[in-house]
């Protein structure tokens, strides 16, 4: 018998995958059609409880995968173990491309317009920086080509008329100013107000090209606190309230939950107009399930809903996977607009000045 070590790395995780899939068909096959608790982790394991009875959900936590919001158009729902092995040696393989030392000697870029990126894989984050998961999304065994579930295409269902028209409406509002005229035309994140991306939700979406895909959630009888690594922003869901809040709508809205079974079901409202989830309205609603499947994960699903803007409502879920209990999520020290957005605001007055100075001496040549 061939020495397994001897195996190249991607036939030993290709013979994995394999038998996984077949393991998983097996277990649908034969599981019982009505369980009150969907569990990765054998018939004896048993949803932990907190002191006061409920599903334990706390600890460190990340949803960090290569799997995109959206499926893309050649692929089915579910991954065949061949197109596994491609998306993850894929990914293996550019972070060893982007983790080479770079060459001191190299000439300048180019330049373009992408701040961070200016010329691709040269000068973007370098991979210390990065962390945006190295495997595709495995929900209760199954493979995910997307995270939405529903429509069953996969994908974000199509913004309403009304929309595309307010779209073009602003848009011509906002052509009488330019990006860096005032420091809230500049980007929430950039300004950290909250995540970029939809890191902190809800819902909460992984960042799936860069980092902080962490998050930390701490119970109490009546409340529960989600902590989002990206921007440290945390969300407080209130339990057994069922009215939301009137006349205030709060950066990630406003969150009351109840617990169905071993499930937490949480619906936000409330958001505030700047923070809007693709073009959602103040008309928005999220509702999230969280599931302790096992000792190191939970299932998350989410629906949004949005009539104004979204011709339908759309579903999708993912895992939380338990990151090591030796790990700490440390503060993610944004500089909150001390210096660099007064930097920014102050590099495009002097812009201004420099452009102005220019006009005045080519008009003075003709």
């Amino acid at each position: 018998m061939m020495n397994p070590n001897l195996l190249p790395s991607r036939v030993i995780r290709q013979f994995v995958i394999s038998s996984m899939a077949l393991l998983s068909a097996f277990v649908l096959l034969f599981a019982p059609a009505v369980a009150q608790t969907v569990s990765t982790d054998g018939e004896n394991w048993q949803v932990p409880l907190t002191s006061y009875g409920h599903p334990d959900l706390q600890g460190n936590w990340t949803n960090a995968t290569l799997t995109p919001l959206e499926r893309p158009d050649n692929l089915g729902p579910a991954l065949t173990p061949e197109q596994v092995v491609t998306l993850e040696s894929g990914h293996e393989d550019s972070v060893a491309l982007r983790s080479e030392p770079s060459d001191s000697n190299r000439p300048l870029p180019p330049g373009g317009d992408d701040p961070v990126c200016i010329d691709g894989a040269t000068t973007c984050y370098d991979e210390v920086w990065r962390e945006p998961g190295d495997r595709v999304a495995m929900v209760l065994g199954e493979p995910r080509s997307s995270l939405v579930t529903s429509p069953a295409d996969g994908r974000v269902p199509a913004l309403t008329a009304a929309t595309l028209n307010l779209i073009q409406e602003l848009d011509l509002e906002r052509r009488g100013f330019g990006p860096y005229d005032h420091p809230e035309l500049r980007p929430l994140a950039e300004r950290c107000i909250v995540s970029f991306t939809s890191s902190a939700g809800p819902p909460m979406i992984p960042n799936r090209r860069l980092y902080n895909n962490n998050y930390t959630i701490v119970q109490t009888a009546d409340h529960v606190m989600i902590m989002a690594e990206m921007a440290h922003d945390a969300r407080i869901i209130r339990l057994n309230n069922s009215e939301h809040m009137s006349g205030m709508n709060k950066w990630m809205g406003d969150s009351v939950g109840r617990w169905e079974g071993d499930t937490l079901v949480v619906e936000t409202r409330g958001f505030n107009p700047q923070q809007s989830f693709r073009g959602a309205s103040e008309n928005l609603i999220v509702t999230e399930r969280f599931s302790r499947v096992s000792i190191s994960e939970i299932l998350y699903r989410f629906t949004v809903e949005d009539p104004t803007v979204f011709s339908q409502s759309f579903t999708g879920e993912l895992i939380f996977n338990a990151r090591p209990t030796r790990e700490s999520m440390y503060e993610y020290a944004c500089h909150e607009g001390n210096y660099a957005l007064a930097g920014i605001l102050a590099g495009a007055r002097e812009l201004e000045r420099q452009t102005a100075a220019q006009d005045k001496v080519t008009e003075a040549a003709r």
